[in-house]
């Protein structure tokens, strides 16, 4: 089982974008993976209406079941710390230990909920501007999910849920992934997704509706093939201010934004591209290197634009291997 974490607020560390079982190459999307979470507002006032987006995709060759995807039916608001985790005990109120949860469960790759009015009133004090905090688990499961908590005693970060074949069988990480996203609500803050023309091939911009068609590697190994740039238009009005990120004296920076792509064949060098700077703006070098798969065949690619405040858009496109 894999532990993805979507958060809506601070910047995505690769680990918490679901990485690939063997930890090798995240961005290659060869079993079930949810690659990234939206929100329609990233910073929700209280009393308003959340919705959620999941970017799943089931990326195994072959499938005794299909990928289900679901919620957990209510969001967790305040845990104790601002932990996830911390939302786990109250679970066991809530489902019935080994047995089948699929029909208690929000069916499909968007959830919405209403934050509650007095989210951030009733949220423990702290340091700098009041804020409340709500947490909404998914689940990517190619079989069934029961809720089977940790012995008592064990770390309290132990996923209390998983997903079994039509025998019972827990199935591994290819087929399992939990996931929470974080929602942060603040009183005036507020902050819109970032804005994805396009993703470019080699400098030419790729058409969703048509994909970009290439040759195939030929070599016997695919780090000897050539590689051609990845890169992303991405507006600079999309960088919007920071409030929390100031200067020494006191005036506020812009917002982070990175890319992270994902496909499901050939290699891609890096998992995460930085492509406007709080201080610099657009980076003058965002490219990131591609190479064709080694078979020919349909393949397709993602580009994924977050900014560090919660901010996330993505493009998908097909590939045409010759």
């Amino acid at each position: 089982m894999r532990l993805c974490c979507s958060l809506l607020l601070l910047l995505l560390l690769p680990v918490s974008a679901c990485s690939s079982p063997n930890f090798e190459a995240p961005s290659l999307v060869d079993s079930v993976r949810v690659l990234a979470t939206r929100a329609d507002t990233p910073y929700g006032a209280p009393g308003a209406s959340v919705q959620l987006e999941l970017l799943t995709v089931d990326g195994r060759a072959s499938a005794a079941e299909p990928m289900h995807v679901s919620w957990l039916p209510a969001a967790c608001i305040n845990p104790p710390g601002d932990a996830y985790y911390g939302c786990f005990p109250a679970f066991a109120a809530q489902f019935q230990r080994g047995v089948e949860l699929d029909s208690q469960l929000v069916s499909g790759d968007a959830f919405s909920f209403t934050l509650p009015s007095d989210i951030i009133t009733s949220h423990a004090s702290g340091l700098g501007e009041a804020y409340g905090l709500a947490v909404a688990f998914s689940i990517a499961c190619a079989g069934h999910v029961e809720y089977r908590p940790a012995a008592a005693g064990g770390p309290p970060d132990a996923v209390p849920f998983v997903c079994v074949d039509g025998a019972g069988r827990p199935l591994g990480a290819d087929q399992f992934v939990f996931a929470y996203s974080l929602v942060y609500s603040f009183e005036s803050r507020r902050n819109e997704n970032p804005e994805l023309r396009a993703i470019s091939y080699a400098g030419t911009p790729i058409d969703p509706g048509l994909g970009l068609t290439l040759g195939h590697c030929q070599q016997a190994s695919i780090d000897d093939c050539p590689a051609s740039k990845l890169d992303v238009d991405v507006p600079a009005s999309s960088q919007e201010l920071d409030p929390s990120n100031q200067t020494a004296a006191g005036s506020p920076l812009h917002e982070s934004l990175y890319v992270q792509y994902f496909a499901t064949g050939g290699k891609i060098a890096n998992d995460t591209v930085v492509i406007f700077d709080p201080r610099a703006g657009r980076l003058a070098h965002t490219g990131d290197d591609f190479r064709a798969p080694q078979s020919p065949g349909e393949y397709r690619l993602w580009a994924v634009v977050h900014d560090n405040r919660g901010g996330t858009t993505w493009q998908e496109v097909a590939l045409h291997v010759q």
